[in-house]
């Protein structure tokens, strides 16, 4: 018996290997890591890592099974929870965390409807997972209703799956790139204070940007003038480096027409092109450390020479919901894929439910 445990666990070691070598040499062989693609190489290499070790650790354990029984348990009921902890999580603790966040940021920050999104989009999902259960607990008579229900715990495990490709994505960016300085460093805006005053959160993206600059370091400010706002964030952001920081003035340049993170990385990179007389220069840029990825991904999308530095500094309670809210930022920015495999899943699902209906109809109504 020992033996035939040793030669199943030894094959699943060989064909987890295989797949491990592979998306380890595919994701630090990616030319450009300002894909979503870093992360579902990041996925594949976690798992077949993992698939590798459980291999591993069974051909030990069953070549001397008789001796380490209580150690397999120990080895079964962690690994158990490796899968439990993260669905507990998910399922209960990021909800009720977010909610907690929001109220904190709400209290701290700016009144905006925008920090009420993420609860909101709680309280429809626990909506919809009462709705469900109800259906769940139908009548046959309701076969039809029940297999329509299941598009909700498909599209659930679909945006699921996203998020954990956007959050393997950007942790793994964060990682792998190791770009220290560059001549430009452009410094993403973000809302002012009273309409004139850098908050907390910007001032620390301005210092991460001022943290890795060298002595011909250039710092662009990007930000235009919200319309509730009594000067452009650029200009704003550029007299908090010099009259706070100390930052020389000479080597400092405003963007101020931009107003979104799109259309900052844009303008920016023709302000500085303009200056260096050349087309599409190196710059790095910063923003918050949730932010980083997404502005990233629009780099990448426009073509320029563009790579994200260090990330300021957040606070959790701000963190989180941000983070969130630049993953459905990112899911909005290819909502015509999404809608499609959206469309996709409901369409199949509505047509095997009218086909079951219209069987049902039949055979009650001959």
């Amino acid at each position: 018996m020992e033996t035939l445990f040793i030669v199943i666990f030894s094959v699943i070691s060989f064909l987890a290997l295989i797949p491990t070598v592979i998306f380890y040499t595919k994701s630090h062989r990616l030319k450009d890591l300002r894909t979503l693609r870093l992360g579902r190489l990041t996925i594949g290499f976690l798992a077949s890592l993992f698939i590798l070790f459980n291999g591993i650790m069974g051909i030990i354990f069953a070549a001397n099974y008789n001796y380490h029984r209580e150690v397999i348990v120990a080895i079964v009921v962690i690994e158990l929870a490796l899968f439990l902890i993260p669905a507990f999580m998910i399922s209960f603790v990021v909800p009720i965390g977010i909610v907690i966040l929001t109220v904190k940021m709400w209290r701290r920050e700016s009144h905006s409807l925008a920090n009420l999104i993420l609860p909101a989009i709680i309280l429809v999902f626990f909506l919809i997972d009462w709705i469900y259960i109800r259906v769940s607990s139908l009548t046959e008579g309701w076969l039809w209703l029940q297999l329509l229900s299941y598009i909700y715990p498909i599209l659930a495990f679909y945006l699921l799956w996203q998020f954990i490709v956007f959050f393997f994505s950007s942790w793994t960016y964060g990682r792998r790139f190791r770009k220290k300085s560059a001549k430009y460093h452009v410094i993403l805006g973000s809302g002012l204070i009273k309409g004139q005053h850098v908050s907390p959160l910007l001032a620390n993206r301005i210092r991460a940007g001022i943290a890795l600059a060298s002595p011909e370091t250039i710092l662009v400010f990007s930000g235009g003038q919200g319309k509730d706002e009594k000067l452009p964030e650029g200009l704003a952001m550029q007299k908090y480096a010099i009259e706070e920081l100390g930052f020389p003035e000479e080597r400092t340049m405003v963007e101020d027409q931009s107003s979104t993170t799109f259309e900052n990385l844009k303008f920016s990179s023709i302000l500085i092109d303009k200056a260096e007389n050349k087309e599409n220069e190196e710059f790095l840029f910063f923003s918050s450390d949730y932010h980083v990825f997404r502005a990233a991904l629009f780099a990448a999308q426009q073509g320029l020479n563009a790579q994200g530095g260090t990330g300021g500094k957040t606070p959790l309670y701000f963190r989180l919901p941000a983070f969130i809210r630049e993953f459905i930022a990112v899911m909005n920015s290819q909502r015509r894929k999404h809608i499609f495999w959206v469309g996709l899943i409901t369409g199949i699902f509505i047509a095997f439910s009218l086909f079951v209906l219209f069987m049902e109809h039949l055979v009650f109504n001959p």
